[in-house]
Parts: structure tokens; C-alpha cells; sequence
């Protein structure tokens, strides 16, 4: 959009997520941000000489905000769920033929998520392999380098996390105004104790957010209360194993909990304890339900999170352990197996989910002084939980249009 122009993007309902419903509701963009939110009406009196772009048998939401994803993988030759460690097993022994087809899939991925919605994503990849597919995109977001210490042929921490730091330096050169590079620990059973507590002291120094795998599996919980398992089977080397405590507890005592932590999957076996302890650091966490079901790792306990004020939003893994890049369709199966109602559904897609990631103040809902990220939705007159609809809808494929920072990025429709 031409700096200082403006257009209103209006519908039949527009949701804000933050606010009521508002009937033939708009939001006028002016540089990629939202300049003011009311009734097609008011907007179109305050600026009339503003580009209308109308869906008037359409909802407006705010876009989807994954909190966090693989982009890297394609439905094809998947390996098979069942158990995490036998599946990781699968997918280590294919890393060499991956390698080919993995900047395909990361595009072919992206343009999936956009189509449904999504307007930013958190993106993890091993050492931030997948940010160029995100950056040219059209979505905003953030790539979080994964790190192994043992592709490092025996450096110390130091040296380890230096590098890591500086990989996600280099790759911010050259990037578009809302997409950038950070840091992820992997996981407890990949990342030594020691790096793993150098890269979160050394991010937060930069404030930077940190993204984590954490007890997403009975295997990784076995791994780190015990030291035996699936896991141990692959990660033997890993002496840090069996310590006798849950991986929450453990990545708390190397201290990789606090507020601009992500922790995603969260699925297994995860006691009032550790809600406490995720709830009085400040973690956010990302959840996964369809890959958490794919690969035997039981069930988040979302709603008590909720209840102890642990910012929740929503994932959708990668193709290799979820069926789809729709987000929307990703959070009806968390409406569904915590019992939510569709408000609060909507709002774990999106402000929920620019909350777990620290980017409230600029995106995931429709509030002046905000980016205009916003999806279009084709909804069937329904029930009397109205977002429930919307999600139901955008779930099956009724997002029609995609808005990021202003800019029309998908249209299937003329407006």
C-alpha cells in the first residue's frame, strides 16, 4: 500500500476478538496499520475518499497467529504415528533424502497457511533453514533456529550458543520489516543442560523470545525422569538423561523458563506442579492437539493453564505430524476436546496466540494502532454461538481472503 493512502476493508460482521461483534463492521488501513474500527458507516464518513473493499456476506477475524510450526515437511511419504520416539527415528533416517525437497515443502506449506488465514507464524527449523520461504511468503513472523550441540563436533557451550546467536544475526540481514530469526532450544533430550542455559541467558540479554519443545512425549518424560526409553534408545549418548525430576521441573533448574519463553506441545503428564511452575515464570505455551493425538502424547491441559494465567495459543506442528497449515482448523480440535466455547476459540487463534509470543501490542486482534492482519471468512447463517461459526467455517476452508499489514495477500473473491 502507497504510504499515506488509505482503504477500508468491510463486512457483514466483523469481529475484532478484543471487542463485540460489530454489524457491517470496518477497519481503516492506512500504512498497514489500522487507523479506526466501527460500523462501515462511520468509517466511510470519516474517510470518503478511501478505497472500499466490501465482503458483504462475509465475517472479518482478526488472522491467524501460530505460535508454532514446522514448515519444512509435506503430507507425502510421512512417517507413521503411533509412538514419538519411533516416529522421530523415522525422521532422523530421512534427513539426507529431505534435504532435497524440504525449501518445496517449506513454500508449498507457507502458501497452505496463508490460504487459511494465517497472517504470522512462529517458525521452527533446524539452524532457521526454512526463513526464506517464510519471508517471501506475505506472512509475517519469526524463525526459531533450532540447534543440536552434537553437530558441533565437541565445542564447549560457549562456543555453541555463540554460534547459534550469530547464525540468527546473520539471518535477519535482508529481511522484510515483520519477519525475523531467533533462537530454539530444541529439546530437553537434544540440547545439553549447559548450552541450553547459556542460550536462554544470552536471548533474553538481546530480548529475544526462545522457543522450546517441552514435554511433548511419555518418551521425554521417561528421558529425563529416568534415562531409559525410545529415546534413550536414539539419544543415548545424551549423559544429561535421568534426573529424576518432569521435564518442566528440569528445564526450569537450567533456567529456560520465563516470560519470553515458548514451550510447545506441553502434552504428557503434566502435574499441578508444573502448571505452578509454568503459571510463576511467565511461560507461554503453544498447543498442538493434532500432533500431540498423531503421535500417542495425550492431552495439554489447556484449560487449566487458562485458569492459572499461562498464556495459551495455538499450533499447528508440520505436515510430517498434523494433516494440515490450517490453524482454524487446528483450534475447533481444541474446542472440541476441552469443551470451549467458540469466543474463546477465536481468541486462542489469534490474540491468544500474538499474546504467547509477545506481539499483543501488534497484532491478533482488530484495534486501532495495530497491524491490519485480518482474514475474510464465508460463513452460513448458523447458531447462536456465532464465533464458533466463523471458526467452523475458516476450518473447513472459508477463508477467502487474507490481509497482512494492509496488503490483500490471497483473494478468491472480488471484494
Amino acid at each position: 500500500m502507497p504510504e499515506g493512502e488509505t482503504v477500508i476493508f468491510a463486512a457483514g460482521t466483523l469481529m475484532p476478538v478484543s471487542s463485540p461483534p460489530i454489524r457491517d463492521g470496518a477497519v481503516l488501513v492506512r500504512d498497514g496499520r489500522i487507523a479506526a474500527v466501527g460500523s462501515l458507516a462511520e468509517l466511510g464518513r470519516e474517510a470518503p475518499d478511501s478505497e472500499v473493499r466490501f465482503f458483504p456476506n462475509y465475517t472479518i477475524v482478526p488472522g491467524a497467529v501460530n505460535a508454532h510450526a514446522h514448515l519444512g515437511f509435506r503430507r507425502e511419504d510421512a512417517p507413521e504415528g503411533g509412538t514419538f520416539s519411533g516416529w522421530l527415528a523415522k525422521l532422523i533416517e530421512r534427513l539426507p533424502e529431505k534435504e532435497a525437497w524440504t525449501a518445496e515443502a517449506a513454500r508449498d506449506s507457507a502458501r497452505e497457511a496463508l490460504e487459511a488465514g494465517t497472517t504470522y507464524m512462529a517458525e521452527s527449523s533446524p539452524y532457521g533453514e526454512c526463513l526464506p520461504q517464510l519471508a517471501e511468503s506475505g506472512m509475517a513472523g519469526t524463525v526459531y533456529a533450532e540447534f543440536f550441540p552434537g553437530d558441533f563436533d565437541g565445542a564447549a557451550p560457549e562456543e555453541i550458543v555463540e554460534s547459534i546467536i550469530g547464525r540468527a544475526r546473520g539471518l535477519q540481514a535482508g529481511l522484510p520489516e515483520r519477519v525475523d530469526a531467533r533462537v530454539s532450544v530444541h529439546s530437553p533430550y537434544t540440547v545439553d543442560p549447559e548450552s541450553s542455559r547459556l542460550a536462554a541467558r544470552r536471548t533474553r540479554e538481546l530480548g529475544w523470545t526462545l522457543a522450546i519443545h517441552l514435554s511433548e512425549s511419555p518418551e521425554e518424560v521417561e528421558f529425563v525422569r529416568e534415562g531409559t526409553g525410545g529415546l534413550a534408545d536414539i539419544f543415548g549418548r545424551n549423559e544429561w538423561r535421568g534426573v529424576g525430576v518432569s521435564p518442566v521441573r528440569y528445564a526450569e533448574s537450567i533456567e529456560l523458563l520465563a516470560p519470553q519463553t515458548i514451550a510447545a506441545h506441553l502434552a504428557t503428564l503434566v502435574s499441578e506442579e508444573d502448571l505452578e511452575i509454568l503459571a510463576r515464570t511467565g511461560v507461554a505455551a503453544a498447543h498442538c492437539p493434532r500432533s500431540n493425538e498423531f503421535l500417542g502424547c495425550g492431552v495439554s491441559p489447556v484449560p487449566r493453564m487458562m485458569e492459572m494465567g499461562v498464556r495459551v495459543g495455538m499450533g499447528t506442528d508440520g505436515l510430517w505430524s498434523s494433516p494440515s497449515m490450517n490453524l482454524f482448523e487446528e483450534t475447533m480440535v481444541a474446542v472440541g476436546l476441552h469443551g470451549l466455547g467458540g469466543a474463546t476459540g477465536l481468541e486462542l487463534a489469534t490474540l491468544g496466540g500474538a499474546r504467547a509470543l509477545g506481539i499483543a501490542a501488534e497484532t491478533g486482534s482488530l484495534e486501532a494502532g495495530k497491524w491490519a492482519d485480518l482474514a475474510v471468512v464465508e460463513v452460513a447463517p448458523g447458531t447462536d454461538d456465532p464465533e464458533r461459526d466463523v471458526l467452523e467455517a475458516a476450518a473447513g476452508g472459508g477463508v477467502t481472503a487474507t490481509v497482512v499489514g494492509g496488503d490483500l495477500r490471497y483473494n478468491r473473491v472480488e471484494g
